[in-house]
């Protein structure tokens, strides 16, 4: 048996939202998560924003995506714009080897690949449905050569 992923870093919790303004709102007046960095989405992107914040030794990424837009998001967005909903656990990859490798290992027990993309000049991600498993995806992430600079300036709480 290989190495399993909770043996592996992991980079940040991910949430899906209705809406990212009044879910930070919400994370700042009951935990005191109000710092945080936005990135406003293009008009024709399936998202409207990504937010992150360090809460202590965590990372939290928020996303609001467009209801419909991408199947792997809409059924976990919630219906109050105020609440979070658990999608997926991010886990550190060192390189491209260790990328294909956990992929190999995930496809090998079954999980499905939901996506292979990337922010360009950032980060490559993969998604995997593990929620028979575990209630939630799982998301590996291989940054690219702008990957700590993006992510150097994300604020900590």
């Amino acid at each position: 048996m290989t190495v399993s992923m909770f043996c592996r870093e992991q980079f940040h919790t991910g949430y899906a939202v209705r809406d990212v303004d009044r879910a930070i709102a919400s994370l700042s007046t009951r935990l005191g998560i109000s710092e945080w960095k936005i990135v406003r989405l293009p008009e024709n992107s399936p998202g409207n924003a990504l937010a992150f914040a360090h809460a202590g030794n965590m990372m939290m990424e928020l996303v609001d995506v467009k209801p419909g837009q991408v199947p792997f998001y809409t059924d976990w967005i919630p219906e109050d714009p105020d609440v979070l909903q658990v999608h997926h656990h991010g886990f550190y990859v060192k390189d491209r080897f260790e990328f294909d490798a956990v992929t190999t290992q995930f496809e090998a027990q079954g999980f499905a690949m939901l996506t292979d993309a990337d922010m360009p000049g950032i980060l490559n991600y993969r998604y995997f449905d593990t929620t028979e498993l575990l209630g939630h995806l799982t998301e590996f992430v291989l940054m690219q050569p702008g990957g700590e600079s993006f992510f150097a300036d994300v604020p900590r709480n």
